[in-house]
């Protein structure tokens, strides 16, 4: 809000995104603690709402506040939020049960696993913008990311201290596919969220408002699937709830593998209320399944992994979908509209391959509450 420059916006954005990390997997473990296991359909889809509500206010504030205000007004949105979220943390979370174990901080795991992490993720953001991974400003942070991350397991597993990162969890299968997931999730949730109000500005010729108001649909979905996930993932396990999901995407993505700037848009909307449906199922059964076996000591480790697996998704999601329709669009001027709307096709064509090869890790997940 009061940068005065880009790299001066970065490092706020930095800051924002420490805080940002430390509170949601603190706030997941709470809330797995705090129930003591039961019911984690449920208490996900309680939880989900304000990110479910995302979809649908989200592109809408966005277009009113970039088409009415000044873009540093985005950032004035968090102000009033984190200032009455303040006083509802200090009285609804309780407070912290004094242990006779002092826990200490990895501090070597963090150095080798945070820098990893951040490394790696900026890397593949640099994809879409550099034209692919042969750039050396892609590889080299890529190399140096593995690089990191080879290095944290090997210490990892041969400490004698509590690690960062408890890479004993993956010895479920339960949980490394939930995991593997959670990067597919993140591919399909942000990957297309990055291309749907692109598609509809760019093709449709409709403005940041408008474009965020034929994204409503997908939000609504994503809420009409909120409550059953929950409770049917609670009674039967996450798998058939996540098969379902993964094929309401794939049917809602597919018209727009092939829209182009006449296409009906009542045909869209439709879409976009399938493929959110998808969506809400496919969150929620994912996060509940990532708990299912794990002891109360195991929690906050899962926390911060399915965190780090959302985020490492998530970017690449936008990146590689991005540079996709980017390549596509090499040799053609940005007023081809017919060009342009083969760029977006062909982007979402391989969304729907995610969400396709994503079923192979749902096929290892738990068929119930109580299988690990």
């Amino acid at each position: 809000m009061l940068s005065w420059n880009i790299d001066s916006l970065i490092a706020f954005r930095v800051l924002q995104g420490m805080g940002a990390g430390l509170m949601m997997p603190t706030l997941q473990t709470e809330l797995v603690q705090v129930s003591g296991g039961r019911n984690l359909g449920r208490i996900m889809s309680i939880v989900s709402i304000p990110s479910l509500l995302g979809p649908i206010l989200g592109p809408v504030l966005g277009g009113i506040i970039v088409s009415t205000l000044n873009w540093r007004a985005i950032f004035w949105v968090n102000i009033p939020i984190c200032i009455a979220a303040i006083p509802l943390a200090v009285w609804g979370i309780p407070a912290d049960k004094s242990v006779d174990k002092k826990a200490s901080i990895d501090v070597i795991g963090m150095l080798l696993l945070s820098p990893a992490f951040a490394i790696l993720i900026y890397g593949i953001t640099r994809i879409s913008s550099h034209g692919g991974i042969t750039n050396s400003a892609v590889y080299l942070p890529l190399i140096i990311g593995i690089f990191l991350m080879v290095s944290y397991v090997i210490y990892a597993l041969n400490t004698k201290r509590e690690p960062a990162l408890n890479l004993k969890l993956f010895k479920s299968v339960n949980f490394s596919a939930s995991n593997i997931l959670l990067i597919f999730s993140g591919i399909i949730t942000n990957g297309a969220m990055l291309m749907l109000p692109l598609y509809y500005q760019e093709v449709r010729g409709a403005n940041a408002l408008y474009a965020g108001l034929w994204l409503i649909p997908q939000g609504i979905g994503m809420l009409l699937t909120r409550s059953w996930a929950g409770k049917t993932a609670d009674r039967e396990g996450s798998r058939n709830i996540v098969l379902f999901s993964l094929a309401a995407v794939t049917i809602g993505t597919l018209p727009f593998a092939f829209a182009g700037a006449n296409t009906n848009n009542i045909l869209l909307s439709l879409a976009l209320l399938v493929r959110g449906a998808g969506l809400g199922g496919l969150f929620i059964s994912i996060m509940m399944s990532s708990y299912i076996g794990l002891s109360k000591e195991q929690v906050p480790h899962a926390s911060i992994t399915t965190r780090i697996f959302q985020t490492i998704g998530g970017a690449f999601g936008s990146a590689i979908l991005a540079c996709i329709a980017q390549n596509q669009m090499a040799g053609h001027a940005d007023s081809d509209l017919r060009a342009l709307s083969h760029a977006f096709n062909v982007s979402f064509q391989w969304s729907i391959g995610f969400t396709i090869a994503a079923l192979i890790p749902t096929l290892f997940l738990a068929t119930c509450k109580k299988s690990e």
